[in-house]
């Protein structure tokens, strides 16, 4: 049994992961625009660095927790952060593009283990209360990295070039192996022998597929998170060079999306507390979704010329999506894990499957018009919350 000092250590390494795995995306979000010059392409080309990475994890997540399961959660977590960082590192020399979006999807893998292991690292090695409290705390590296990671890469762009911000993520990656490789037990006391039969796997999934509430809820959650990555995948094209944004000023932004992300997670919290259900929570993330969508809708309708008016009414917009996330994305799984359940590994493996997936495809077709950005933005973000909106109200009873 591990004490409770131990315990601290694997918790903060943990949140650490959390953060590298997702900063890999943010930290040169700021650059994309740059990265089109010197590769002399389009937008829609350098992001498929992007969405190459989104949709490998959505496939390497359905796997991942079983490797894990059978050769072991240390010897898994190991590995997957050391592909993680060496992919980084050879992203920071290369000069084709093409390989660089190979590289992306090969580094999904460290981020799949990244986003699913040390989940079930915790639920190994500690009770309940102390897995809520973990897991808590695993949140905070959610928080933390969209807030601070392309605030990191803004300012190392501007001193050593975007290059910098793979060799910055490769050498985090190249720490946090030498300290898991130094703190951590295997924790996993009884791995399975060999995996299942494939088509025990496939049968699974297929009876997801044509489940009503799993479809209706992963759709929620799908299109309201790839709403968002909308505005991740145009933003900087947007912000920085049509609105003439600088680098760093744009990748403030971030720092106030994270707090409307945080605020939003305090009013589920809140509505949680207070016996709201499950669904009157995802309601309200929907309907706060829907007000982002029409406010930035409304900015193209009434302020295009209006380069100072546009950056603040879309930002608010964006702040409204952001916060719905917070309310949308717990509650939908663990709505779906509880329903499911003993089959709720598959189901969130699946729901995640769909969720990157979606956001994988936003950022790829939000930048297919470079000449029109916004108008990309408004488009894609109003398919997206439309389905979200109409999905939710029309099950909205099936779900209660």
């Amino acid at each position: 049994m591990l004490d409770k000092n131990k315990k601290r250590q694997i918790i903060l390494l943990m949140t650490i992961l959390f953060f590298l795995g997702v900063s890999a995306t943010d930290i040169y979000v700021p650059s994309l625009p740059q990265m089109v010059k010197d590769f002399h392409t389009v937008p829609s080309n350098v992001n498929l660095t992007i969405s190459s990475f989104s949709m490998s994890i959505a496939f390497f997540v359905l796997f991942t927790g079983e490797i894990s399961n059978r050769y072991g959660r240390r010897r898994v977590l190991i590995a997957g952060v050391t592909i993680f960082g060496i992919a980084a590192f050879l992203m920071s020399i290369i000069n084709n593009l093409w390989l660089m979006i190979l590289l992306r999807s090969i580094q999904a893998i460290g981020a799949a283990v990244i986003l699913i292991v040390p989940r079930l690292i915790l639920k190994d090695s500690m009770n309940e209360q102390e897995q809520i409290r973990a897991n808590g705390l695993l949140l905070t590296g959610l928080i933390l990295s969209p807030a601070i990671s392309p605030v990191i890469g803004a300012h190392l762009a501007e001193w050593f070039g975007w290059r910098s911000n793979f060799i910055f993520t490769g050498l985090m990656a190249l720490v946090t192996v030498i300290w898991a490789y130094a703190l951590l037990p295997e924790t996993i006391q009884d791995p399975i022998r060999k995996f299942k039969a494939p088509m025990d796997y496939i049968s699974a999934y297929g009876k997801l597929l044509t489940n009503r509430v799993f479809l209706a809820l992963t759709m929620i959650y799908a299109c309201g998170v790839a709403a968002y990555f909308s505005f991740i995948g145009v933003s900087s094209y947007l912000y920085i060079n049509r609105w003439q944004v600088s680098v760093v000023n744009y990748s403030y932004i971030f720092l106030a999306l994270s707090l409307a992300y945080l605020v939003g997670n305090q009013v589920m919290q809140w509505l949680n507390k207070n016996n709201y259900s499950p669904v009157t929570i995802i309601g309200i993330g929907v309907y706060s979704t829907f007000i982002g969508m029409v406010v930035i809708l409304l900015s193209y309708l009434l302020w295009s010329g209006h380069h100072e008016i546009l950056v603040i009414s879309v930002s608010c917009g964006v702040l409204f999506m952001r916060a719905a996330n917070a309310l949308i994305n717990p509650p939908t799984q663990i709505k779906i894990m509880n329903y499911f359940y003993p089959n709720s590994a598959q189901a969130l493996g699946l729901n995640m499957f769909f969720g990157f997936g979606f956001s994988s495809l936003a950022t790829y077709f939000v930048t297919i018009f470079p000449a029109f950005p916004f108008a990309s933005l408004v488009v894609l973000s109003f398919i997206y919350i439309s389905i979200c909106f109409y999905v939710y109200i029309r099950n909205k009873g099936l779900l209660s």
